[in-house]
C-alpha cells in the first residue's frame, strides 16, 4: 500500500499542534522556584524553545497553504515496515521498563530487535545480558542513579 505525504503541511499541522500542547502544559510540569533568586524562570529555555518551533510550523503550513510550495515523499508500507515494527518495540520496551524494571525489559527487548535484525550468532544475546545488567550497576553503585525495578518487584 502506497499513499503520498505532504511532508510541509503534516509537519506543521503535528509540530503545531505538539508545542501548543506542550506551551498549556509547561506550568503545570516546570515548577517555579519557591523563592526569587533574580535567575531566569526555568520555564524560560523550554518556553522559548516551544514558541520557536509553532513559528516554525506556522511558516511550514504558510509555505504548504499559501505558496503552495511542498515536499510530497511517497510512502510504501513494505519499505517501511520493519522501522515501524521497531519503533513499536521501543515503545513496548518503554512499557516494560516501568512494569517489569530496566534489566529484564532491556534483555527481553534488545534480545527481541537483534532476532529480528536477523542476527542470530549466540555472542551478542551474551553481550546484550552482561551490558544491561552491567548498565544498571553502573547507573546504582558509580553515578547513584536508581534506574527501574519495576512495579511487579515492588520497585
Amino acid at each position: 500500500m502506497k499513499f503520498k505525504i505532504r511532508t510541509y503541511l503534516w509537519t506543521g499541522i503535528i509540530m503545531g499542534l505538539a508545542s501548543i500542547i506542550l506551551l498549556i502544559m509547561l506550568p503545570s510540569q516546570v515548577r517555579e522556584p519557591a523563592y526569587d533568586s533574580g535567575a531566569p524562570s526555568p520555564r524560560i529555555i523550554p518556553g522559548i524553545c516551544l514558541v520557536i518551533m509553532l513559528i516554525f510550523s506556522v511558516v511550514l503550513l504558510v509555505q504548504s497553504l499559501v505558496f503552495k510550495k511542498e515536499k510530497i515523499v511517497e510512502f510504501d508500507w513494505q519499505k517501511e515496515r520493519p522501522a515501524i515494527i521497531l519503533i513499536a518495540m521501543l515503545c513496548v520496551y518503554v512499557v516494560l521498563i516501568i512494569q517489569i524494571g530496566y534489566v529484564p525489559a532491556s534483555i527481553i527487548t534488545f534480545i527481541a530487535i537483534v532476532f529480528f535484525c536477523g542476527e542470530r550468532k549466540w555472542p551478542v544475546y551474551v553481550y546484550i545480558v552482561i551490558a544491561s545488567i552491567l548498565i544498571y550497576l553502573m547507573f546504582k553503585n558509580i553515578f547513584n542513579i536508581p534506574l527501574p525495578t519495576g512495579e511487579l518487584f515492588g520497585g
